[in-house]
């Protein structure tokens, strides 16, 4: 039995089917370089990033 398209779930109007093609191509890519020292650095600056612009905008 053929798999039905799902109805789009996002605001950009793409299938669920494509969505999640999308995932499995990109969750290993993702877990290998937050994996890496780079990628754990770049997560910490993130993270750091995003704690001070919460603070402007409380602040604000």
């Amino acid at each position: 039995m053929p798999r039905k398209k799902k109805i789009p779930r996002n605001d950009l109007g793409i299938p669920e089917y494509e969505m999640d093609s999308l995932a499995r191509v990109l969750l290993p890519i993702l877990q290998t370089y937050l994996a890496s020292e780079e990628g754990r650095r770049d997560w910490q600056e993130w993270q750091s990033q995003k704690k001070n612009n919460e603070t402007t905008i409380a602040e604000g």
